[in-house]
C-alpha cells in the first residue's frame, strides 16, 4: 500500500519541508498543495529544483492539489483559468507529477444541476486538451456542499467532458457528507476512473440543517471522526484500485499543531485501516 503526504495537512509549511516531512514520517509520495506551490514559483524556484529534492529523498510527486473554480464563464477568468492550467501542466511534467485536481464550487448557484454539470464540462475539455500536451490527466473532487458533488453527478460530469485524461479523486469525507454515494456503488467504480484516493474522517450537518465552514467539521485525524472508514476503505479496494491514498484534514487548531506528530497520526491512522 503506497501513501503520500497531502500538503493540505502542513499547510503553513513550505514544499521544500514537505519533502522532507514525507521522508521522515514514512510516506512514499507527497500531493503538492497549490498554494505552496504559487509561493514557491512566484519566489523565483523551479520545478528541477523541487524535482531533485524529491529525488534526494526518495518521494514521489503523486499530484498537484487544486485548480479550483474551473466553472467560470466570464471570458476574462476563463483566460486565467487556462493559463494558469498550462502553467502548472508544465510544471508538473517537469517535476513528475502525473494528475492536477481540479474542483468547482459555487459560481453557478442558481442554475440547475445540468446546466452546471455542462458549463463545467465545457472549462474542463479544454483544460483536459492542454493537460494531454503535458502528458497530464486531471482528477475532479466534489466538495460536499457544492452542486456537483455525489458519485452520480461525477459519472454525468464525465461523460459531458469525453476526455480519456480526466477522472476521479475519491475522498471519503465529501462523499460521505453529502450523503453521495452507496458502499455499494464506491465498491462497482470502474477503477480506471480513480487517480487518488483521499481519506478524509469528520462529521457532517444533519439533512436538514445548512452547511456550515467545512473546517468545523473537517477537525479530525483519521479515525477520531464519525465516517465508518474501515467500511470505506474496503469498498474502495474492492474497486482493484491500487493507487496512492493521502489523508487529508481542514481545521485551524491543527495547522497550529506539530506538523510531524500530525503527519505521523495521519499515515497511523490510514495504516489501520488497512
Amino acid at each position: 500500500m503506497r501513501f503520500a503526504l497531502h500538503g493540505m495537512c502542513s499547510l503553513h509549511s513550505n514544499i521544500l519541508s514537505d519533502v522532507r516531512l514525507a521522508k521522515e514520517t514514512g510516506y512514499q509520495g507527497l500531493e503538492i498543495h497549490t498554494e505552496k506551490l504559487w509561493r514557491y514559483i512566484n519566489a523565483g524556484l523551479t520545478a528541477s529544483q523541487l524535482r531533485l529534492r524529491m529525488e534526494e529523498f526518495g518521494i514521489e510527486a503523486t499530484a498537484i492539489d487544486i485548480i479550483g473554480a474551473i466553472e467560470v464563464t466570464d471570458k476574462e477568468r476563463k483566460a486565467k483559468l487556462f493559463s494558469d492550467t498550462e502553467f502548472l501542466c508544465r510544471f508538473a511534467n517537469e517535476v513528475g507529477a502525473p494528475t492536477i485536481q481540479l474542483n468547482a464550487f459555487e459560481g453557478l448557484n442558481g442554475l440547475t444541476k445540468q446546466q452546471n454539470i455542462e458549463l463545467t464540462a465545457q472549462n474542463i475539455r479544454q483544460i483536459a486538451d492542454i493537460g494531454k500536451n503535458f502528458g497530464i490527466r486531471f482528477q475532479y473532487e466534489g466538495a460536499a456542499w457544492t452542486p456537483i458533488a455525489k458519485l452520480e453527478d461525477y459519472y454525468r460530469l464525465h461523460d459531458a467532458v469525453g476526455r480519456d485524461n480526466f477522472g476521479f479523486v475519491l475522498d471519503t469525507w465529501h462523499l460521505w457528507a453529502c450523503r453521495g454515494a452507496s458502499l455499494e456503488q464506491v465498491a462497482a467504480i470502474d477503477p480506471s476512473l480513480i487517480y487518488n484516493v483521499h481519506i478524509s474522517d469528520g462529521a457532517r450537518p444533519a439533512e436538514s440543517e445548512a452547511w456550515p465552514d467545512e473546517r468545523e467539521l473537517r477537525g479530525h485525524i483519521i479515525g477520531q471522526g464519525e465516517i465508518p472508514l474501515k467500511e470505506w476503505v474496503d469498498a474502495i479496494r474492492q474497486t482493484g484500485y491500487e493507487g496512492f491514498y493521502s489523508g487529508e484534514y481542514l481545521n485551524d487548531q491543527l495547522w497550529e499543531g506539530d506538523y510531524h506528530d500530525i503527519a505521523s497520526d495521519m499515515l497511523a491512522g490510514m495504516k489501520r485501516l488497512f
